[in-house]
């Protein structure tokens, strides 16, 4: 199993989530370091400006699942998926700090993306 951290359209309540049907929903969690957060209909979550922690959900997913996921992002060729750290607001397995967990990243933001402040693309 691995872990990834999903902050907008494959959270609970969007679209894409079907793609986690199978996948182990651990719980909210936010990201350990800051990042920035784009909107444009979609998010765009970048490394290059440390602005605010990312707001986001917590799943466990099998290779398969993993797969799916990337084929949605575009991985490695628009979304680049990399390992970081994130703090869940419940414990899991035993801590709630939890190291190398998978988030896309995209450093390609359109022209037309408005910088999200909160980290919450729920507030988008």
């Amino acid at each position: 199993m691995e872990l990834v951290f999903v902050y907008g359209t494959l959270k609970q309540g969007f679209n894409n989530n079907c793609l986690l049907y199978d996948s182990v929903y651990v719980g909210p969690a936010v990201t350990k370091h800051q990042y920035a957060m784009y909107s444009d209909g979609i998010p765009y979550v970048t490394e290059k400006l440390p602005l605010t922690n990312i707001i986001g959900e917590l799943y466990e997913v099998d290779k398969h699942s993993l797969y799916n996921l990337d084929m949605l992002e575009g991985h490695p060729k628009w979304y680049k998926r990399k390992q970081i750290d994130i703090v869940t607001l419940k414990s899991y397995k035993g801590s709630n700090a939890v190291p190398g967990v998978w988030l896309y990243f995209n450093d390609y933001i359109p022209s037309t993306a408005t910088l999200n402040t909160t980290g919450n693309y729920l507030k988008y």
